[in-house]
C-alpha cells in the first residue's frame, strides 16, 4: 500500500515552526509581568466571584458544624439507663 498512517496527505504552501521544550524559556516574565497581572486582574474581577466563593465557604462551614453538632449524643438521654453487667 506504500503509505504510512503520518504520510496520508501531504499539504502545500503550509510552512510549521516548532520549538523543542527544551529550548523554552518556562519562567520567562513570570516574575516580571506574570504576578503584577495576577494582582490587576484580581483587583479588576474579583468583586464579582469574591462574594460568591465567601458566602460558599461560609455555608460549608455552617452545615459541617450543625452536622458535627447534630452528630454528639446528649448525655440527658442516658441518666435512666441500668447497666446491665451490674
Amino acid at each position: 500500500m506504500g503509505k504510512h498512517f503520518g504520510d496520508l496527505a501531504f499539504v502545500r504552501g503550509i510552512v510549521y515552526y516548532a520549538l523543542s521544550p527544551h529550548e523554552q524559556k518556562p519562567f520567562a516574565g513570570a516574575f516580571k509581568d506574570g504576578i503584577p497581572n495576577m494582582f490587576a486582574r484580581f483587583r479588576q474581577s474579583g468583586w464579582t466571584w469574591l462574594p460568591v466563593f465567601l458566602t460558599g465557604i461560609g455555608t460549608y462551614y455552617f452545615v459541617e458544624a450543625s452536622h458535627k453538632a447534630g452528630q454528639k449524643k446528649n448525655p440527658n438521654d442516658f441518666i435512666n439507663e441500668v447497666d446491665p453487667n451490674a
